[in-house]
C-alpha cells in the first residue's frame, strides 16, 4: 500500500462529519482505479450511497464516474457503462464539459474491448469535440491515441501511427512518460503487425520499463501481453506461450478481468498453434465464460447513444 492511501485510510477514521468522509471516500476510489480496482469497487460504492443522501451532485456523478473507471476493468462492462451514462447525464445537467469528455473515453474504450469499434469511434470523437472546447489536451492527446488503437484493429496501419505519434509528440513535449508509453506501445503493435518484428519488440519493452517503474499495472500487463504477441507474429510460439502465461498470472493477481480474458484468448490461440489442442481449448472456455455478460448490454448501449450524442452537441451549440 502506498504512502498516500495509507493517509487517506488514516483520514477516514478521523473524519467527522459525512461530508469530510465522502471527501475522502471519493479521494480513495480515484487513488485505487489504477491499483486495487475491488478495492476502488467498494470505497465507491460507499461514496455514492454517502453523496446521494447528501444530495451531492457533483459528488454523485464523481462516484457514477469512478466506479464506471473500477468496473470496467474488473471486466463488468454493463454495470460499468451504467455508470458512466449516470454520469454523463449529470455533468451535462452541471455543464462540466471536460468530465463529459473523460465519460466518452471510458465509453469509448468499453466499446472498442468489445470489438464494437463504429460505436467506439463515435464515443471517442464526441469526447475529442468536448476535451477540445475547453483545452483539456492531455485528454485530447489520450483519446486521439485511443482512436489510434481503434484504427489498428481495423487494419488501417497508416492512420493508428499517425494518431500514435501525434499523442507520443504530446506526451514528450510536456515530459509525460506514462502517456508516452502508451502511445509507445500502439506503435509497437504497428511495428509488428507490418512485420518489423525488431522495431516492434524495442518499442514494447521499452514501454513496459517506463509502466514498470510507474507501476502503472494495466500498462504492465498490456505490455506483457504484447510481447507475447509479437513471439506468437514471429513464430516464436514457445516464447510466446510462456510470456502470456506470465501475463496471464499478473493480471489474475491483480484483479484486472478485462485483460484476463484477452490474455486467455491469445493463449488459446497459441496453444492451438502448437497443436496443444485439450489446453487451448479450456483457455477458450474460460474466455468464452467471460465473454457472456459483456455482449448482453450491447443492444442497450445502442440505444442510449443517440440520446447522448444529441444532448452534447446541443451543450456545445449553446456555448457557441
Amino acid at each position: 500500500m502506498n504512502k498516500n492511501i495509507e493517509k487517506l485510510e488514516r483520514s477516514l477514521e478521523q473524519s467527522e462529519n459525512d461530508a469530510e468522509r465522502l471527501e475522502v471516500l471519493l479521494a480513495l476510489l480515484l487513488a485505487h482505479k489504477d491499483d486495487d480496482f475491488v478495492e476502488g469497487w467498494k470505497f465507491g460504492t460507499e461514496a455514492l450511497e454517502l453523496a446521494k443522501l447528501l444530495k451531492n451532485r457533483n459528488s454523485v456523478a464523481s462516484a457514477h464516474e469512478g466506479l464506471a473507471n473500477v468496473l470496467w476493468k474488473l471486466a463488468e462492462y454493463s454495470q460499468s457503462v451504467e455508470h458512466f451514462e449516470e454520469a454523463l447525464d449529470r455533468y451535462l445537467g452541471l455543464g462540466d464539459l471536460y468530465a463529459v469528455a473523460r465519460c466518452y473515453c471510458g465509453m469509448g474504450i468499453i466499446s472498442g474491448t468489445l470489438q464494437e469499434y463504429r460505436t467506439a469511434l463515435e464515443y471517442f470523437e464526441d469526447g475529442l469535440s468536448a476535451s477540445r472546447r475547453v483545452d483539456r489536451h492531455q485528454l485530447a492527446a489520450t483519446i486521439t491515441g485511443n482512436i489510434g488503437h481503434v484504427y489498428f484493429n481495423l487494419g488501417r496501419y497508416k492512420d493508428a501511427m499517425d494518431c500514435f505519434q501525434h499523442g507520443l509528440d504530446f506526451y514528450e513535449e510536456i515530459n509525460e512518460t506514462q502517456g508516452a508509453a502508451n502511445m509507445l506501445g500502439g506503435m509497437a503493435g504497428v511495428y509488428v503487425y507490418q512485420g518489423e518484428y525488431d522495431k516492434g519488440m524495442e518499442l514494447v519493452r521499452r514501454s513496459l520499463e517506463i509502466h514498470k517503474t510507474a507501476n502503472h499495472r494495466r500498462g504492465i500487463a498490456v505490455s506483457m501481453l504484447n510481447i507475447g504477441s509479437t513471439f506468437h507474429r514471429m513464430g516464436k510460439l514457445d516464447k510466446a506461450k510462456i510470456e502470456m502465461k506470465g501475463a496471464l498470472n499478473y493480471c489474475r493477481s491483480i484483479n484486472l478481468k478485462m485483460m484476463e480474458y484477452e490474455v486467455l484468448k491469445n493463449l488459446s490461440e497459441v496453444c492451438s498453434d502448437l497443436k496443444q489442442e485439450e489446453e487451448a481449448s479450456e483457455y477458450l472456455r474460460l474466455y468464452m465464460d467471460g465473454q457472456k455478460e459483456e455482449k448482453a448490454m450491447s443492444v442497450k448501449r445502442k440505444n442510449e447513444q443517440f440520446k447522448q450524442r444529441q444532448l452534447i452537441r446541443e451543450m456545445q451549440n449553446e456555448k457557441k
